[in-house]
Parts: structure tokens; C-alpha cells; sequence
């Protein structure tokens, strides 16, 4: 008797659960947030009847342990992860199958009759969910409805390419217009019945079910006596079917701001097939934040007041390194976090034991360029640095590769709202592309980061005093040279509201990059608070200051949070809150889903 495991306990899953208890030995049965991996050595099979947009994690992990792997549908909500997927398990000497209940239908049978016939023509005609809102009901329609016409079609459209697609509304039906070849495919989904279900394809009713099919498609499954081959070839004609369905209809993509996140954003978008326009207001990309800070690639340590943000860039670091790890900067940089005796908001003992729960290592160490009797705790850690110019050079390269229209200084005070999706990742003015209503309050910093050339003994160090209103020195890319950082000193002015306020007469100098001999500066205090910990510090050098908004929440203090936040601010507006550059890929991913 088969052994089996059961991931999902929602309506369709409880209905699984049912058929397999007649079937095989069910072993386990959990949620999608349960942690399933430890089961896994207990069963032969795996099915999994979760959220369509969890599926790729589950079965890449059910897969690469060696399971086999039985998946509702559709196996993902792309094409491209669907193919990972049966690439880990022919890796694996797996099997992994998807759902095709619907061709275990005595009326799938008949519908193949058809085929014989050649048709120029085909229909599809769906009664369903009473919807009356266009934009909602055109995804609805892809994840509940077209999947299964698209699985019954597949032996008329299987060889063929999709040429075009019309969709337009009328009556309160949705009419997909496609065309495969020479074959014609009208998709109707009707909104307007609100009690009733009815579906048809090539005048086939598919209304009411003549067999259980999917018992007899759970038996063959189980059994063996399948065509895993075949079932692949649906699968992916479907996933890649429906990629090209969506990218037609939500095609025209529009992103605002070209730091990291939108330039990340706007090439991931468009490697996915979609339009994409990049806007940004300087004459280059990667120009203001994200070319103004310092270059850390945080891997967490600097939050223990904020276990989110910590995590969130433990997380992002992998992401990172795949697609722009060629920024890193090469060399034996030595990283080290301290705890201050005095004013830390954090002892020296919950820094070590947020470190443990959070499985980041460290070394503890003595500096000898750090004076000894105001810190606790010095611990070394692997971290890395990023140098900001190949950060750009990476990006425009993406986006070169990818056909990503940029444009650049552009003033997008009057924006043409037309297109499908607006991505505003402005950073500093998220509200800008908002209603008024729409439009939320944010904290803006007016920060100084000045570069300095440092004693030798500061020669590729990084330091972070830890945590409170301290300061920071990393290396600036290869150049020999440091950023300093400061709590207290580094803002010049602050203000909470819907868009940055300061002093104009900082006009020329935010966003010039090193600004050498500033008109206006905080080097002085940045020396003399640095003086504290640093030996020596008051040997550096200045050789300029680089000016720039930082946007945090309001009353981000509290608790050092910077998160990373995706936001559907209208139908088709979606803000990137960016905390972190590391978690730059993850919230273009993000991004990527809100938009499919």
C-alpha cells in the first residue's frame, strides 16, 4: 500500500484526503505553514493542495528529498518555475504530476473525438461567480477557470503558436479573442449568473459529472499508469499559455525612480515578458540613495531591535549575490560590530543572544584601534561590501539585455496615466503619483555622508558601533577611502509629513554625489563623536560630503525598523517602500506576483 502525505487542508484538500484514505496509507496531513520536512521520510508520494503562489517552495522541497510528487493545479503560477521544477525532478529520479482531473471526464472523451474533426473554431463558455468588476474578474478568470479549459484544449492547441489575443468586456461577459494557427478560441466567461454554474467547450457539457474522475485519476496515479510525459506537456503548454495571456493583457509597465529597486524591478518585469518604461528624473541611474550610503550589504547584524529587518536581510542576501554579486567588492575587508558601554540601547549579552536565535555567527575580538574601555563587546563577522559604480554598470547591463526603455531626466510631475501598471519606487516621494487621499505620511532625513581618507590602521575596516546614536566607517568600493555614518550628526534636518521639507539653499549639494569642501557640513561633530571610539580619527582626511534623503516610517525609532514594503496604492499603482538594497531582488519578485 502506498504511503502518502497530505499538504493542504482546505475545501479541496479535505476532498483529497478523502479519496486517499480509501486508497493508501495517509501518513501525515498538514497546512502549507506547518513544517512538513520531517515528515517526508515517512511517505512514498506527497500531495499537494495548497494556495496556488505556495506551490513552488512545497514541491521544490518535496522533490529535491525524493519524494514523489502529486501537485493541484497549476503547478505554479509561471511557466519559468514550472520547468525548475520537472528539471529537480528528473534530477531527483522523481515523478511529479499535475492535476488533470478534468481528463478522467467521460465528456474529455468525446471532446477528443472532436479533434478528428479538425476544427477552425472553438468555443468555451463558462457561467460562473456573479462578478461584475472587469479588473478583478479577468485574473479570477485565469486561476479558476481557464486552467481547466486550457488542460481540455491541449490536444488541438498543443503544437500550435499563439498568434494573437483580443479581450475585451461586454454584458457583463469576459471575451478572450485568441488565436492558435489557424484555429480560433473564443473563451466567454459570463459573470452575470449568480446561482449557476454551466460549461461547455465545442457544445461538450461539462456541467455535471458522469464518473468520478477523480477517484480513477488518484488510482492511476498511485498505480503507475500514467503518461508522466504527456501530463508534463499539458502542464507547461497551459503555464506558458497563460504567461502569454497575461503579459498581452497586462503588458504596458511603467516604473518610477531608477534606484536599485526600480531599476531591479523594471528588469525583472520585463525578463518576464512585460513592456517596461524606467523613469528617472537625474541623468543617470543608481544616483541618489542607492549610490549615496554605506555600501553595506547587511546580512542582519545591524538590527537586534528589529528582528524582522534582520531577517528579511538574511534573506535577501542569496537573492542578491545570483544577480548582482559581480558588485562585491574584492579584497580582505574585515567587518566588525561593538556594543558601547554606555547609552546602548542593546547590552552586550542580548546582542549575543539576538545573534544566536537568529543562527548569524561571530567571532569576539579586541581592536586595537578601538578604544577599549568604551565598548563591551566586539565581535567579527562576515559581511560584505558593494561598490556602487559596478552596481550600475550590472544594472544597465540588465536592463540593456532585457529591452527596458529608459528614460532619463524625466520630471514626472505630469504623468500619463494610461498605462496597465505605474511602479513608483521614488523612495523620497511615494505619494507622488497618489491621490491625495491615497497619499501616507513618511519620515524624511536630509542626510551628510562624508568621505574621508582615514589613518592606515583603518585600512579595509568596517565598524559599527552598536546601538544607538553612534557612528560607522566602511571602505568606499576599492577606493581606499571611507564613509562615515552618525545617528545624530548625519541629519540635517527631519520632517514627517507627505514630501520632503528642507532648506533650499541644500539644492546644490543633495544628490551630487562627493560634494568636495560642502558649504554646509558636520564633519567637525562627526570627528569629535567618532573621537570616543575611534583612536586616532582626528588624523583623517575630508575629502568631501555626499548629501541625500533617507525615508523611514514615522517613529521608526522604537525599534530600528526598515522593512521592505510592496503596497497596491490603486488598480494600477503599487509603491515600493524600500528598506534594505539587499532585499532589492525579493521585492521586484514581489512586485512580479502582485502584477501576474
Amino acid at each position: 500500500m502506498n504511503k502518502v502525505g497530505l499538504i493542504g487542508n482546505g475545501y479541496w484538500g479535505k476532498i483529497i484526503h478523502e479519496k486517499l484514505s480509501k486508497l493508501c496509507d495517509v501518513k501525515f496531513v498538514c497546512t502549507s505553514k506547518d513544517d512538513y520536512i520531517w515528515e517526508l521520510e515517512n511517505v512514498d508520494w506527497v500531495f499537494v493542495a495548497t494556495p496556488d503562489d505556495t506551490h513552488y517552495k512545497i514541491v521544490e522541497d518535496c522533490l529535491t528529498f525524493g519524494r514523489n510528487v502529486f501537485c493541484e493545479k497549476p503547478l505554479t503560477p509561471t511557466y519559468k518555475e514550472s520547468k525548475k521544477l520537472y528539471k529537480i525532478a528528473k534530477q531527483n529520479n522523481v515523478k511529479l504530476y499535475v492535476d488533470d482531473v478534468f481528463n478522467y471526464r467521460d465528456e474529455y472523451l468525446q471532446l477528443v473525438q472532436r479533434y478528428t474533426e479538425n476544427p477552425t473554431y472553438i468555443k468555451s463558455v463558462w457561467k460562473k461567480y456573479g462578478r461584475t468588476d472587469y479588473r478583478d474578474y479577468v485574473p479570477a478568470s485565469f486561476y479558476n477557470l481557464m486552467y481547466h479549459d486550457l488542460y481540455l484544449l491541449h490536444p488541438f492547441l498543443r503544437r500550435k503558436k499563439m498568434k494573437s489575443l483580443n479581450v475585451f468586456d461586454k454584458d457583463n461577459c469576459l471575451h478572450f479573442e485568441a488565436k492558435f494557427g489557424r484555429v480560433r478560441v473564443e473563451f466567454l466567461y459570463d459573470r452575470k449568473s449568480k446561482n449557476e454554474t454551466n460549461h461547455s467547450i465545442l457544445d461538450v457539457d461539462f456541467t455535471k459529472h458522469t464518473n468520478d474522475a477523480l477517484d480513477e485519476m488518484i488510482k492511476k496515479v498511485l498505480n503507475g499508469d500514467v503518461d508522466y510525459k504527456l501530463n508534463k506537456e499539458q502542464s507547461l503548454f497551459v503555464s506558458k499559455t497563460i504567461d502569454e495571456f497575461k503579459r498581452k493583457i497586462y503588458k504596458n509597465v511603467s516604473v518610477v525612480g531608477g534606484g536599485i529597486f526600480g531599476c531591479t524591478t523594471a528588469w525583472k518585469l520585463a525578463e518576464e515578458g512585460y513592456d517596461v518604461t524606467l523613469y528617472e528624473k537625474n541623468d543617470d541611474i543608481i544616483s541618489q540613495a542607492s549610490n549615496i550610503n554605506q555600501y553595506r550589504l547587511h546580512k542582519g547584524y545591524h538590527y537586534p531591535r528589529s528582528i524582522d529587518t534582520a531577517q528579511s536581510s538574511i534573506d535577501g542576501e542569496n537573492t542578491f549575490l545570483q544577480e548582482y554579486g559581480e558588485a562585491i567588492v574584492n579584497g580582505d575587508v574585515e567587518h566588525y560590530y561593538c556594543i558601547a558601554k554606555d547609552d546602548s540601547l542593546v547590552t552586550s549579552s542580548e546582542y549575543k543572544k539576538f545573534l544566536d536565535k537568529i543562527n548569524l555567527p561571530y567571532e569576539e575580538k579586541k581592536l586595537d584601534f578601538i578604544h577599549e574601555n568604551v565598548v563591551s563587546l566586539v565581535v567579527s563577522v562576515d559581511e560584505l561590501l558593494f561598490n556602487p559604480d559596478k552596481l550600475r554598470d550590472i544594472c544597465w547591463d540588465k536592463l540593456k539585455k532585457h529591452n527596458v526603455d529608459v528614460v532619463l531626466s524625466n520630471d514626472y510631475d505630469v504623468w500619463p496615466f494610461d498605462n496597465d501598471y505605474i511602479v513608483n519606487s521614488t523612495y523620497a516621494n511615494l505619494n507622488k503619483l497618489l491621490p491625495t487621499d491615497k497619499q501616507k505620511d513618511y519620515q524624511f532625513e536630509l542626510c551628510e555622508k562624508p568621505v574621508l581618507k582615514l589613518p592606515e590602521q583603518y585600512k579595509n575596516k568596517s565598524v559599527v558601533i552598536m546601538d544607538g546614536p553612534f557612528m560607522c566607517i566602511d571602505p568606499l568600493g576599492d577606493s581606499g577611502l571611507h564613509v562615515m555614518g552618525n545617528v545624530v550628526h548625519a541629519i540635517h534636518s527631519t520632517n514627517v509629513g507627505k514630501f520632503p521639507e528642507y532648506d533650499k539653499k541644500f539644492d546644490k549639494l543633495l544628490n551630487k554625489g562627493v560634494v568636495k569642501n560642502p558649504s554646509i557640513t558636520n564633519i567637525d561633530k562627526f570627528i569629535n563623536s567618532a573621537k570616543r571610539f575611534f583612536m586616532d580619527i582626528e588624523k583623517s582626511e575630508h575629502i568631501g560630503s555626499m548629501f541625500t534623503f533617507r525615508t523611514v516610517l514615522p517613529n521608526r525609532d522604537k525599534d530600528d525598523a526598515r522593512p521592505t514594503l510592496v503596497e497596491k496604492q490603486t488598480d494600477n499603482i503599487l509603491n515600493v517602500f524600500s528598506g534594505k538594497i539587499g532585499t532589492c531582488v525579493n521585492a521586484a519578485t514581489e512586485v512580479l506576483n502582485e502584477i501576474r
